[in-house]
């Protein structure tokens, strides 16, 4: 079974509530897709608006943006 990545390298996102407890400073940041974490299952590296660090969020936490929501 091939595995499908929902938010490509790229991906203009926006944090959301998920399945796990989530750090309520984070839900409705918006931020980018920088790359998919291997082996954890569906994690995504997402470097928020305003920070250098980046940030490990699961698939379910995300939400896509348009194309026009620039950072």
């Amino acid at each position: 079974m091939v595995k499908i990545q929902v938010h490509p390298q790229g991906t203009r996102v926006r944090v959301r509530q998920g399945r796990l407890p989530l750090d309520p400073a984070l839900e409705g940041r918006p931020g980018t897709v920088v790359h998919l974490l291997k082996g954890g299952g569906d994690r995504y590296g997402v470097q928020l608006d305003g920070e250098s660090r980046i940030s490990v969020l699961a698939e379910d936490e995300l939400e896509a943006l348009g194309p026009d929501s620039t950072p």
